[in-house]
């Protein structure tokens, strides 16, 4: 049964006290990680971000909390569109407001996933205090773990996705022609599985060896796509730079081909991230 998305509020702290901070905090828990599904949207960061400011403050803080968003979603594994790009998956709005002296800025982030102009979840700060380039950093990767963690875009992204493969796009069907046997077609999901979540643990060195068994039961190019994601996230650039050509060779028309060109070429030219 069709469940309807539920506009989810993620509050950052317990209470609503203030915080100062040189930086993010050294020696706390581990950030959680977005699921696989989540990590497969495209998403693209409105160009319009309200502002509402007091005091003496930069007058580019729209723009560079923007790109502190965009950067943060990208971190996070997610595909970030231009912002003219009209084939995301969500929109994201940014609602700041902030205010400052000579060298602190204190204030919140409000962060509003979209999709089709409904909302999906909202991810809202607390009021903190950092110094004036710091600020932005802050508080925008704490807005975007809240609302990459909060129920109503998971659910979002679980609909939209239900078969990620590693880095996002959907699994698509097993291919016809070879007419594999229902006993490979169950071995090769089973390591699809498996390796999912391997990957999704940063087990890769495991994951690799479920996506090589997957594909060797049945040879799907999804499968190939997620070999590259593992040697890539391993260090492996040839052999992840291998895999991604394999994969367009065997997919032409994938509909991640220009994601995937984009990061062939920073692979061989040396350009991690």
């Amino acid at each position: 049964m069709t469940r309807s998305l539920i506009l989810t509020f993620a509050i950052l702290a317990v209470g609503c006290g203030s915080s100062l901070s040189s930086g993010s905090q050294a020696g706390g828990p581990p950030t959680p990680e977005a699921s696989a599904a989540v990590r497969a949207l495209r998403v693209r960061v409105l160009d319009a971000v309200a502002v509402a400011a007091e005091g003496d403050k930069d007058a580019k803080i729209h723009e560079r909390m923007k790109a502190a968003v965009e950067a943060e979603l990208g971190r996070a594994g997610l595909t970030v569109l231009q912002a003219q790009d009209s084939t995301s998956d969500l929109d994201v709005r940014l609602d700041v407001q902030v205010s400052g002296g000579l060298t602190t800025l204190h204030g919140h982030l409000e962060l509003t996933a979209s999709s089709g102009g409904t909302a999906v979840a909202l991810a809202v700060t607390p009021h903190e205090i950092h110094r004036d380039r710091e600020f932005p950093l802050i508080v925008a990767e704490k807005a975007v773990q809240a609302l990459l963690q909060s129920p109503g875009l998971v659910e979002f992204a679980a609909r939209k996705y239900p078969h990620p493969v590693a880095g996002g796009q959907e699994q698509p069907p097993a291919a016809a022609d070879g007419k594999p046997s229902p006993e490979a077609l169950a071995t090769s999901k089973d390591h699809f599985n498996q390796g999912t979540r391997h990957y999704e643990l940063a087990h890769f060195k495991e994951a690799l060896a479920e996506y090589d068994a997957a594909y060797m039961a049945v040879p799907d190019p999804a499968y190939l796509f997620n070999i590259a994601q593992c040697h890539r996230k391993m260090g492996h650039d040839k052999e992840a730079v291998d895999f991604y050509k394999s994969y367009l060779r065997a997919a032409p028309n994938a509909p991640n081909r220009a994601d995937v060109e984009k990061r062939i070429q920073e692979l061989e030219s040396g350009k991690r991230n």
